[in-house]
């Protein structure tokens, strides 16, 4: 049988995998999948962004310090420097002036808006202690931290665009999407009843569709994702934030497959199993051939690839980890340390495409060569679905990877990451 690389039709148009479009019976239970050395990755268009999955951004110049001055509730950033203890014990606040006294004391921090509900606040100090110790009293962290409403839907962002500079470095947490998390999580499911994502099973409860199953950690995303539905009101709030870091997790590793397609290829070909299915099929793809191609064009021949090997009975499946609480809190850390290591001028000329126009007129050349760079846009695409925005995102992106990692997270960075995150200036860990 002769082997013959996959045609690329319609090259400038993405074809789109079928996860969801096999006539899957309602009276059918899904089985978990054995975990398979093969990982793949793939895309809800959207929905699952970075703007939407609590990633904040780098810049939020709606919030400024005189925001923060008409609410009356920070006063100026105090002169002093609190030194960070190398290890810091963490144990959650039962008062909101206890956890505003453990982050001035502990943590450094020289202004906290009282108004945050008291489990946000340990929230907060959890997530910088958490920095504190990997760092080992080494981290610079925030001067403030305030509590305002922004529209989009992530949970903090870091203020870079500081008006009254007494107020230090700030980080905002996102007051309206606290308070509406539990309804961002239902349009999160309905989007995924209605996308082929999810759907409900014999017993009338969610379920995922087989490729998305991959072993304990849908298990349980499943489990928490029912009990929610069912009841939201006997879900805390951080309950809900697990819920939703859980879903972005998800989330991102859809996003992943359409924007990374060369590495996936690479890795579902070191498996005999599919290189067999692929032959039979006469759809073996060459890689130093794929390698020329664009992203677009080795998307399709990664989505005929999953197709070919799902249709044939493979059982592959999506792998994701759990959801991080406070992955939020670990990048925009990352944008604060990224910018004192490099300083702010160097730091503003990596921001976005848009962010560079409004500052420069013009998009920097260094933001420009990472946005039109398939290798680095690749690369990036293998941290996150948002790293790709801008080399601030992706730097931040890896940084919150790495903190995870120094705090006994499995999952591994892999050399090219680290080349790129160390190129850019990233903070070492």
């Amino acid at each position: 049988m002769s082997i013959q690389p996959l045609s690329i039709s319609n090259a400038n148009t993405v074809n789109r995998i079928n996860f969801g479009n096999k006539n899957i019976n309602p009276n059918y239970t899904t089985q978990p999948y054995a975990q398979d050395s093969v990982e793949v990755n793939g895309k809800k268009k959207g929905l699952s962004n970075g703007q939407k999955w609590g990633i904040g951004l780098g810049i939020a110049a709606a919030l400024t310090a005189t925001a923060l001055l008409l609410r009356g509730k920070v006063g100026a950033a105090q002169e002093e420097v609190t030194k960070l203890a190398e290890h810091i014990d963490f144990t959650p606040a039962k008062t909101t002036q206890e956890a505003i006294e453990f982050a001035k004391t502990k943590l450094g921090v020289k202004n906290y808006d009282d108004s945050m509900p008291l489990d946000v606040m340990n929230w907060v100090n959890e997530g910088l202690t958490n920095i504190n110790n990997v760092r080992k009293g080494k981290a610079k962290l925030f001067d403030t931290i305030a509590y305002v409403s922004q529209d989009r839907e992530y949970l903090a962002c870091m203020v870079n665009d500081i008006t009254v500079p007494k107020y230090g470095a700030i980080l905002n947490i996102n007051k309206k999407t606290f308070e509406n998390l539990g309804e961002n999580i239902k349009n999160y499911i309905k989007y995924d009843l209605d996308n082929n994502i999810l759907y409900k099973n014999k017993d009338g409860k969610l379920d995922l569709y087989p490729f998305y199953h991959c072993g304990e950690v849908s298990d349980n995303l499943l489990k928490n994702l029912n009990k929610f539905n069912e009841n939201p009101e006997s879900f805390s709030l951080m309950d809900k934030v697990k819920l939703y870091e859980d879903y972005v997790s998800m989330g991102n590793a859809i996003d992943g497959f359409y924007d990374a397609p060369y590495a996936k290829l690479q890795q579902l070909l070191k498996s005999e199993r599919i290189q067999e299915t692929l032959l039979a099929h006469s759809k073996l793809p060459d890689l130093k051939q794929i390698e020329k191609l664009s992203t677009d064009q080795q998307t399709n021949v990664l989505v005929d690839v999953v197709n070919t090997c799902l249709y044939s009975g493979d059982d592959i499946c999506l792998s994701y980890p759990s959801g991080d609480i406070f992955k939020t809190i670990y990048h925009e850390t990352g944008h604060l340390e990224h910018r004192i290591k490099i300083g702010e001028d160097k730091f503003s000329s990596m921001t976005k495409p848009e962010e560079c126009i409004e500052r420069f007129g013009k998009v920097s050349d260094i933001t420009n060569d990472f946005i039109n760079s398939k290798e680095k846009q690749q690369t990036a695409n293998r941290v996150s679905n948002y790293a790709p925005e801008s080399p601030l995102e992706f730097v931040a992106e890896v940084y919150r990877k790495l903190i995870n990692k120094a705090l006994g997270g499995k999952e591994q960075i892999p050399d090219d990451v680290m080349k790129l995150y160390n190129e850019y200036g990233g903070p070492a860990i």
